[in-house]
């Protein structure tokens, strides 16, 4: 099985003033450091799902894919990516948010086989997700059939998941913390982050076998 990821780095930053924030500094490393040093030993290819100027990723050395749909929120990302997903000759394709640090060193290994969902602590995380490449032709179709009555529904993440039938995967929160999915919203949370990162490794190994590539 070959796997792809895509780290989804195309939020507005509102309520961080803007900006990027898988840029953010945490102990040395960006956001996006840290989600590729778990990711890298795990996944075949990894791109990365942003709009605008691609070359403020370009020191990653990693596709940069913009939305071609408009409109539709982390939904044209995720078809984007499970696009060029197809093109690289992978059978799934890892979603996860560029302002998640903690992810865990089994996230991929977890999550197969696809459709699945990461859970912590009660909570669903539709984004951190594991997608099998040829859904992509039933995503294609729940965004070009998006009436005004349905728009709400048709462009969340958890609709196409729920479609699927993808399973929930629950993951523990470790004593003292991070949740393994907290995401940096507020300066507040990346506060937090920055207090969490100190004690946060880049080096356990993905388990053996998770990938053929």
């Amino acid at each position: 099985m070959r796997v792809g990821a895509l780290v989804m780095a195309g939020g507005m930053a509102q309520r961080m003033g803007g900006g990027d924030k898988p840029l953010l500094q945490l102990g040395g490393m960006t956001c996006l450091g840290r989600i590729l040093a778990r990711l890298r030993p795990c996944c075949a290819a990894i791109a990365i799902s942003a709009n605008g100027d691609p070359a403020r990723f370009a020191a990653y050395g990693l596709p940069v894919l913009a939305d071609r749909v408009a409109g539709v929120g982390p939904l044209a990302g995720v078809l984007a990516g499970l696009e060029w997903a197809a093109g690289q000759g992978c059978d799934v394709l890892v979603t996860v948010p560029g302002d998640t640090p903690f992810i865990p060193a089994g996230l991929v290994s977890r999550l197969l086989p696809a459709p699945s969902f990461a859970a912590s602590g009660g909570q669903r995380h539709s984004l951190v997700a594991a997608w099998p490449v040829g859904c992509r032709i039933l995503l294609a179709r729940q965004l070009d059939g998006i009436t005004p009555e349905t728009r709400r529904e048709m462009t969340r993440v958890r609709t196409l998941a729920d479609t699927l039938g993808a399973r929930g995967v629950d993951f523990a929160v470790p004593p003292g913390g991070p949740d393994p999915f907290m995401n940096i919203n507020t300066p507040a949370d990346y506060a937090m982050a920055r207090h969490h990162a100190r004690g946060w490794m880049t080096t356990r190994p993905c388990p053996e076998n998770t990938i053929q590539p």
